[in-house]
């Protein structure tokens, strides 16, 4: 491969990694909108109105709106399954040092983060990403992990869990675009800009992580070091069609319909599809990154994993470890494996600069 070829080949990794457009307020009538207004009053006026449950002709609209509700029920379902995250009872982190801050996420919304200053006065920052339907606290050994090596930490309840808001019309590209803002402006809170970036994720933090290490920019796009990616998700489609209910994933195309639908109402400006939300469609890391794989995710089962495997092999170092996927344990193995590669990419790194 030319030299022009390369570079050509990394500029078109490198790109938006989010979309960044507010959701447009859309006063037409939808067809889900008017069935939500025409099946209740159908049936108040059915429980209500003697005179309404003796015409047939009310009947027989009734009968006509029965698949109608159907259709809007399961709608509904696929949206709460998708674009709704679980609410759980939120934990602060444990470890007091934690400085809280503001910055400014998707659409310009304000979100919290935390700050870990290191005691060595490092120009080093480690970002770490929890996974979905967990929070900071839950993670949090492995970020404090990393501050003991003498790196700034930085690391915040991800949009729509914890504590943070936005649990309705929820998409990864909001939380993508949430860290983007949250880096940019990661230089004022610490008061410098950092010369070295490692990104830390876990299962969905890991797909983050992925795809922001594959389409950086500003400053924080040649800053990057590398990647640590802890039992990651490396498929949108995998993900969906476990959080989708009962039988439901068995009509794939309907769902497929019904999650375009509704992200392109949510983002005017989508840039990523259903079909290249994943490995390796949606960016392949250059930077080095250490994979740290559960030997039994109970979570994600084996197939994410089959994806990282077969197409992050190049960069990565992956380790399989005996430790569960949940982020609420940690292992000294993990602790062990995580800590001899930090410590080569910050040795090497002051090797060849000093």
């Amino acid at each position: 491969m030319t030299m022009a070829e390369e570079r050509t080949k990394r500029s078109l990794r490198r790109g938006r990694a989010a979309a960044y457009e507010k959701t447009p307020v859309n006063w037409a009538p939808t067809i889900p909108g008017v069935l939500m207004i025409v099946i209740p009053m159908e049936l108040l006026a059915l429980a209500a109105l003697p005179e309404w449950r003796a015409n047939q002709t009310s009947w027989l609209l009734f009968g006509i709106t029965i698949p109608f509700a159907a259709w809007l029920f399961v709608y509904w379902k696929i949206y709460l399954s998708v674009f709704v995250t679980t609410s759980g009872v939120p934990a602060e982190p444990i470890n007091p040092r934690w400085n809280p801050f503001t910055f400014m996420g998707w659409g310009g919304e304000t979100l919290k983060a935390n700050l870990l200053e290191s005691d060595e006065k490092s120009e080093d920052l480690l970002l770490f990403l929890h996974g979905y339907g967990s929070c900071l606290s839950w993670g949090e050994s492995r970020p404090l992990h990393i501050h003991s090596m003498g790196v700034n930490v930085i690391s915040l309840d991800l949009r729509g869990f914890g504590k943070q808001k936005g649990r309705l019309d929820w998409t990864l590209l909001k939380v993508i675009a949430d860290i983007e803002g949250l880096l940019e402006g990661t230089p004022s809170i610490l008061g410098f800009k950092p010369q070295r970036l490692w990104i830390y994720g876990h299962s969905m933090g890991g797909f983050i992580t992925i795809r922001l290490a594959s389409h950086h920019s500003g400053w924080w796009g040649d800053a990057l070091q590398g990647i640590i990616l802890e039992s990651p998700a490396a498929s949108f489609p995998m993900i969906i069609d476990n959080n989708l209910p009962g039988r439901m994933v068995m009509a794939r195309p309907w769902v497929r319909q019904v999650l375009r639908r509704e992200h392109e109402r949510i983002h005017p400006d989508l840039n990523v599809r259903y079909a290249n939300s994943e490995l390796p469609y949606c960016g392949i890391p250059e930077v080095p990154a250490l994979v740290v794989q559960a030997e039994h995710d109970e979570t994600l089962g084996t197939e994410h994993f089959a994806l990282i495997q077969e197409h992050m092999a190049e960069n990565s170092e992956i380790h399989v470890l005996d430790m569960p996927h949940t982020s609420t344990v940690d292992t000294d193995e993990r602790r062990s494996t995580v800590e001899v590669w930090m410590e080569e990419q910050l040795g090497y790194n002051r090797n060849v600069s000093g």
